[in-house]
């Protein structure tokens, strides 16, 4: 007798054990559920954000140098961005639509973070740092490019420079770990390959361009350097920001099928006791 209760009890507990685990994940999937159906919940695809930020960033450009090539603020060979964005209302204009472009990149850099979270190997440390790396990066770049944009060389050009080089050498580490993480997640296809040329442009360039302004400053005195000199740095200047606008523009079939998902909740509200209380509730009610 003592053997047949203890065999019920053992059974019993087995069936409660069971219904736990049905019920939490049951309640996973419809918090889940009940979160990516929210009437409340505001959905950005990725895809056309990304388009919508080279777009913007693109478009602000080549509206600062027509506006500032028909002013005469910029002429052979002072062709850098900068030079493109120094008066007003070639500013402005700059000012204004970096500021959407650059507002984007975080978002989009955490896309590719989740991306790549979900590929990368438990056991492949160093490039989940890297990832985790590479997201924060992206917004230091987006607020080093806000910088670069609000502070002129006009205005301020020690402000403006610092801006710059920090906006130059993140955005070169996101290029390069972006290469890293595409080998570690064995990810192929078009645009792991244009991932690698634009990696290897921006680093040619960003090298070529600290190189040039080295022996400048080595050989000569910065009032009288050699203007031919000035056009070779502009166009690498050229070079690595379409260089990195090309890594950010390879993503554009990676993200297929993402959105970036917006949603409210009330603080204190316990996600998974409220998922875990809904489904009490119906599985009660079945």
């Amino acid at each position: 007798r003592d053997g047949q209760e203890g065999k019920e009890g053992f059974i019993k507990g087995e069936e409660e054990e069971t219904k736990k685990k049905v019920l939490g994940s049951y309640a996973l999937r419809a918090s889940h559920t009940q979160r990516m159906s929210s009437p409340h919940a505001l959905h950005i695809p990725a895809r056309p954000l990304t388009l919508f930020a080279l777009t913007v960033g693109l478009a602000t450009f080549v509206a600062s140098y027509a506006i500032s090539i028909e002013e005469g603020w910029i002429y052979y060979p002072w062709y850098f961005l900068s030079s493109s964005i120094n008066f007003s209302p070639a500013s402005n204009v700059g000012a204004q639509g970096l500021s959407l472009a650059l507002a984007c990149l975080p978002f989009l850099a955490f896309v590719r973070y989740v991306q790549c979270a979900e590929r990368i190997p438990e056991n492949f440390t160093l490039a989940a740092r890297l990832n985790k790396i590479s997201l924060w990066s992206a917004l230091i770049s987006a607020v080093a490019g806000q910088g670069v944009a609000s502070w002129q060389a006009s205005a301020n050009v020690q402000i403006h420079l610092v801006f710059a080089g920090v906006f130059f050498s993140f955005s070169l580490f996101i290029a390069l770990i972006q290469v890293y993480l595409d080998y570690r997640c064995k990810i192929t296809g078009w645009g792991k390959n244009l991932r690698q040329f634009n990696a290897l442009a921006a680093l040619c360039s960003l090298g070529a361009l600290g190189l040039t302004g080295l022996i400048i400053l080595i050989k000569y005195e910065v009032q009288n350097f050699p203007r031919s000199m000035v056009f070779p740095m502009a166009v690498e200047e050229l070079i690595f920001v379409g260089a990195v606008l090309g890594v950010y523009a390879t993503f554009i079939t990676d993200f297929k099928g993402m959105d970036i998902t917006l949603t409210v909740r009330k603080r204190g509200e316990d996600e998974d006791e409220v998922g875990i209380r809904e489904a009490s509730q119906s599985m009660n009610s079945v």
